[in-house]
């Protein structure tokens, strides 16, 4: 099989829509290791969120004809992986979610001083965290997660190589992962709250 090369994303997904096995590894290869730190940040096995970021792949390409992608193919995999793991999560510990749909018991929440106060400290180790990357790393980490930009783009911005960019959101990746381990199960649990009250 030819190892065609592809410029961006775009360009690998409309290829895969018509079923090129090239364009999926293309796609698989430049964002399964970042999707699984990802996914660690949040989640203290490495089992699980390689089986959960092989699942959202295994569904990419099943969908692959229909698959209707609004925002970057990035910001697609990393949304599909909060569904995946909040919906395991759920599973997991379903008396925990028992009244979380309720509306009444959502506004409690958000409004209780303990949970404001747990939610501003939470954001404050996460903040900390990035604060203590390395320069550059962080630079592009900010870039990447909060300004939503491509590899590419970013890339063209700093003047860099896009393989060095994936190198400093890797370093952030891993640096991030190992400073919050601690707080995995408190971080989670906070972001998946969060996700109900947006």
């Amino acid at each position: 099989m030819s190892m065609q090369k592809f410029k961006d994303d775009p360009e690998a997904l409309l290829q895969l829509a018509e079923g090129n096995l090239v364009a999926y590894r293309f796609l698989f290869d430049h964002h399964f290791s970042d999707l699984c730190n990802f996914l660690l940040i949040y989640l203290h096995s490495k089992e699980l969120a390689e089986d959960i970021a092989l699942e959202i792949f295994t569904f990419i390409w099943e969908k692959r004809k229909t698959l209707q992608i609004k925002a970057s193919f990035k910001s697609f995999l990393f949304a599909a992986a909060k569904n995946k793991a909040i919906t395991l999560y759920r599973k997991e510990h379903q008396k925990i979610f028992t009244s979380i749909d309720s509306s009444e018991t959502v506004i409690q929440t958000d409004s209780s001083p303990q949970f404001m106060m747990e939610n501003n400290e939470l954001r404050d180790l996460i903040n900390e965290a990035i604060n203590r990357l390395p320069e550059k790393s962080r630079q592009v980490y900010l870039m990447a997660w909060e300004e939503n930009m491509s590899y590419n783009e970013i890339a063209v911005q700093l003047g860099l190589s896009t393989k060095t960019i994936e190198n400093h959101v890797g370093i952030a990746l891993r640096k991030l992962r190992e400073s919050l381990r601690p707080y995995y199960k408190q971080i989670f649990m906070w972001w998946v709250i969060m996700q109900f009250l947006e």
